[in-house]
């Protein structure tokens, strides 16, 4: 009977299959991310890009189908400015900041294969990471494989107080 502690026995073969595998992924600058949620620090499922927030509260209130969201907390206030993009997990939604004032939302659910959490954003394109479909700051397919845009919600400001209404 083995104990809890003992660390099991890999054969060489096993050892060099994932030190390789690991070594080409490294040396091809290839990453591999899971089809599940992002790790989520608050446990609200909110993810700020690029960065999740730390600990506490995280200017972002959800009731049914709107969204509220407070640009003055930390988490939140890269909205303010153009290119601050912020994905919402629970929401399933992206929300951008186009041009230092227009502010715009749109499912986060891929229209390729529904994919919701693995979203990056860079140079004015969204980008799916499950399979490359790019998207720009309308929610329009600029490409493949999706050929639908994104939904887009509707969003008002007042100050700095953004309301999202799917």
């Amino acid at each position: 009977m083995k104990s809890k502690n003992e660390i099991p026995a890999y054969s060489r073969k096993d050892f060099l299959r994932t030190a390789g595998s690991a070594a080409l992924f490294a040396a091809l600058g290839i990453t591999v991310t899971s089809c599940g949620s992002p790790t989520d620090p608050n446990g609200d499922n909110t993810t700020p890009g690029p960065n999740p927030p730390p600990g506490g509260s995280t200017g972002i209130v959800i009731d049914g189908n709107k969204i509220t969201i407070n640009l003055n907390n930390s988490n939140t206030s890269g909205l303010k400015n153009s290119g601050g993009w912020l994905l919402i997990t629970q929401a399933q939604t992206i929300v951008v900041n186009v041009d230092g004032t227009l502010i715009r939302a749109f499912s986060s659910v891929c229209t390729h294969e529904g994919c919701t959490t693995n979203w990056q954003f860079s140079g004015g394109i969204f980008e799916c990471t499950c399979h490359g479909s790019r998207f720009n700051t309308a929610g329009q397919v600029i490409r493949g494989p999706a050929a639908t845009n994104l939904p887009e919600y509707a969003v008002t400001r007042s100050g700095d107080n953004v309301v999202i209404q799917k």
